[in-house]
């Protein structure tokens, strides 16, 4: 997936925006993404008509109905290069697009690299800085959320324009398009679309522009002495006809005259004339492009050439000088591609070392390539670059295992995993048996940058491919990924399913290790749906096979089953935290020991021991700090704060909620933020700032609504309904308990529905609404007893 971004300047948080269905509250800042817009040309000519009509569209000052454009016309016209110099120019108008620009290649035209709209909203959404575990699955929930993301930066000014390039279909661009006024948008198509655009028919140049495009070629390269075209007119006019007045054609036949600068033009055309002349039972546009790619080829050495036939094996959008140098052997391959580049059959991509082809070129070097299989080794080159793709990233999965927050290696690490990421999500999705071990290989950097909705696609596509080889060992082990993952997106349902089905098959192939990571999935997910006593059943399981295997990560895994525990035997769960924090310590593994104190904090809480609580809270928070796990820290302020509230130390507690609430918006963990913002609330409620508790809870409750969390936004509006009573303030108490009940009926979630009710019910009676609380009252029994629960 290629998206960039060019974001300016920030958007800082407190911007809250209603969207139709969800609320957005936007990162504290958004930082540029790794790569910029694709390269503009720097020879573009015969546009300006074009350009100018395509910048009045976009100009906010003007009445039109609609700021979306669609630039549309045959392969090799210029659509993408057209949309790029007017979205560079667009973005230089002062107050235009104060957000800059986004950039997203759909490769609507490409059936291996072709994005569905969830894989581009995901992509967009990325690009924006939201995390992956904030994005919603379905298809209309993304689309509202990426919606208000672009509405809530155009109302703080900073508008932001979209690029939409190689766009297929209605159904694979609509969603991309904002829906708020001012919205605007670039979209290039070979087919006329019906969303609301104004369409920007683009055809093949004039004959003029055409020769002075051949003309910039020849003086960029050669300078202004290059004197071919004004004295050859009759057959520079000739070429421009042979190449159709196609940007791409004339481009490849301009790079031929500018490496042979003694090579009159009559000669190029003798030799485009017969190549037309083979390629006759083509349509004419057609003809002209495929001419200038056989000249252009023909033209290469046989180690170029070969260079060419293998760069569309790389399944991604783009490739490396590295990578490429697996791929083709070549040590020195860099100026093998600046060859190419100069020839105009690669493209130089946004950053320096990465390049590019053009889709129609894509399609000539893999039919070219096809034909000399046997002779490239193609077979063996896919494997050697898949190969380098798992060796990479293993050692920089080894790398991030044992982070420390710091250091050259970890830097070095993450950016070539973010540089490469589309790379090898499509590696894996090759079906090649190298990509199923790079699934697995790519786990730590995907939980720790939260890219849940690549980590679900390559866990899928491993599947497929292990089940073709009825790989049971593998494919357990990729099934308890995917459980994993499942559980961090809070589809714990599905999450429990696919782990029994890991276990099953873990079983089966006596994968122990496997086994161990499905039943820890299952304890995690029974535990969040409230089924502790098999979620401590399932912990035990996997805690018991470790000791079997002597490993020393048993204290470690009984700590963690001990947070289920804690619902059943508050007093045991401790002794088991405080036996795994002994273990990490005596091992030297601070992290785990940081986890393990967080944890054994938490139990300590529930038995009342709230002093004791908050420093092992504070020690833990401490330690994640140490190792810049800003999650870790985030979570452990969280806890550490219910603590000091617990103690009565308030004003203490309000500093650590605070800083919990910024770490969440740094980190832009949406459903943290919105638990850290439910306990800043209910601090701000102790110590009887009602108003600020209520506009807080307020926004939890937002928060949770839009991750589609409807029992905590219950209990966030029954926050608001408990500080507003406090507040003396009825009516708006009794508002916000029915909305709290509203939640919890929608959710299904009985036990707090009860509660719920009993507070309504008794609030309408205080302000003598006896008939409503009569009502509310007979619900509340009628479900009491559905329940049978006779207390």
């Amino acid at each position: 997936m290629t998206t960039s971004n060019e974001i300016n300047d920030g958007i800082f948080f407190n911007a809250v925006i209603q969207g139709r269905a969800i609320t957005v509250q936007l990162p504290p800042s958004i930082a540029p993404a790794l790569s910029g817009l694709p390269l503009r040309s720097r020879t573009f000519a015969g546009r300006s008509q074009e350009l100018s009509s395509l910048l009045d569209q976009l100009d906010p000052s003007t009445r039109q109905t609609t700021k979306f454009a669609a630039v549309v016309g045959m392969a090799g016209v210029g659509k993408t290069e057209l949309a790029l110099q007017a979205a560079a120019e667009a973005e230089k108008k002062i107050g235009w697009f104060p957000g800059g620009v986004l950039f997203i290649d759909l490769f609507g035209y490409d059936s291996e690299r072709y994005l569905s709209p969830e894989q581009a909203l995901g992509s967009l959404l990325l690009a924006l800085g939201i995390p992956g575990d904030q994005i919603p699955s379905d298809l209309g929930d993304r689309t509202r959320f990426y919606r208000s993301i672009l509405s809530a930066y155009a109302s703080r000014g900073k508008n932001i324009l979209l690029v939409i390039d190689n766009a297929s279909s209605d159904r694979q661009v609509e969603p991309l398009l904002p829906s708020h006024d001012g919205g605007a948008a670039i979209i290039t198509s070979r087919h006329s679309l019906g969303v609301g655009a104004r369409t920007f028919d683009l055809g093949v140049l004039e004959l003029s522009a055409s020769v002075e495009l051949i003309q910039r070629v020849l003086f960029q390269a050669r300078g202004e002495d290059d004197s071919r075209v004004v004295r050859e007119q009759e057959q520079v006019h000739a070429l421009a006809k042979l190449c159709g007045n196609l940007p791409l054609a004339l481009q490849i036949c301009a790079a031929l005259l500018a490496d042979s600068p003694s090579r009159p033009l009559s000669s190029l055309v003798q030799a485009l004339s017969v190549a037309h002349t083979r390629l006759d039972r083509l349509k004419r546009e057609d003809r002209a492009v495929r001419a200038a790619f056989e000249l252009s080829y023909r033209r290469l050495s046989e180690h170029q050439a070969r260079v060419l036939r293998l760069l569309p094996l790389n399944p991604g959008p783009d490739i490396a000088s590295r990578s490429a140098a697996h791929l083709t052997g070549d040590p020195n391959i860099e100026v093998i591609l600046e060859d190419l580049a100069r020839a105009h059959l690669i493209e130089p991509g946004a950053t320096w070392g990465r390049w590019r082809l053009h889709d129609l070129i894509r399609l000539y070097a893999d039919e070219k390539g096809k034909e000399h299989a046997e002779l490239d080794e193609r077979d063996f080159s896919l494997e050697k670059i898949l190969y380098f793709y798992l060796v990479t990233t293993t050692s920089a999965n080894l790398i991030l295992r044992e982070r420390t927050g710091h250091g050259e290696d970890e830097t070095e690490a993450l950016t070539w995993l973010e540089e490469e990421r589309p790379n090898l999500v499509a590696a894996v999705q090759t079906g090649h048996e190298i990509g199923a071990d790079l699934a697995v290989a790519l786990d730590q950097f995907f939980h720790l940058r939260r890219y849940f909705d690549d980590w679900i696609a390559v866990n899928k596509s491993a599947l497929k491919t292990l089940r073709l080889q009825s790989d049971l060992r593998r494919e357990g082990w990729v099934l308890s990924s995917l459980a994993q993952v499942l559980y961090h997106v809070r589809r714990f349902s599905e999450a429990l399913e696919i782990s029994k089905e890991a276990l099953d098959v873990c079983q089966r192939s006596g994968h122990r290790y496997g086994e161990v990571a499905a039943l820890n999935a299952s304890s995690q997910a029974l535990y969040h749906l409230g089924r502790y006593r098999e979620s401590v059943e399932a912990g035990l399981k996997a805690a018991t096979i470790l000791r079997e295997l002597g490993d020393p990560e048993e204290a470690k895994a009984l700590g963690s089953l001990a947070l289920a525990l804690q619902e059943l035997n508050v007093h045991e769960a401790i002794q088991l935290h405080k036996h795994a924090v002994s273990d990490c310590q005596a091992r030297g593994d601070r992290h785990g020991e940081a986890a393990m104190r967080n944890l054994l904090g938490m139990a300590l809480r529930k038995a009342g021991n709230f002093s004791e609580a908050a420093e092992e809270h504070r020690a833990a928070a401490n330690f994640f700090q140490e190792f810049g796990d800003s999650h870790g820290e985030a979570a452990a302020l969280g806890s550490y704060g219910l603590a000091l509230q617990d103690s009565g130390r308030h004003a203490e507690a309000i500093e650590a909620h605070r800083r919990d609430v910024q770490l969440c918006e740094e980190t832009g963990d949406r459903h943290a933020l919105a638990e850290a913002l439910d306990n800043l609330a209910l601090a701000l409620r102790r110590i009887g700032q009602a108003d600020e508790a209520v506009a807080v809870y307020r926004q939890a409750a937002a928060i949770f609504r839009e991750m589609g969390d409807l029992s905590m936004e219950g209990m966030a509006l029954g926050g608001s309904g408990r500080a507003l009573e406090e507040a003396r303030m009825p009516d708006e108490a009794i508002h916000a308990y029915r909305e709290a009940v509203n939640s919890f009926r929608a959710a299904n979630d009985l036990e707090n529905l009860l509660m719920a009710l009993e507070a309504l019910g008794i609030t309408l009676l205080k302000a003598g609404l006896n008939e409503e609380s009569d009502e509310v009252r007979e619900e509340f029994l009628a479900l009491l007893y559905s329940v049978q629960d006779p207390h």
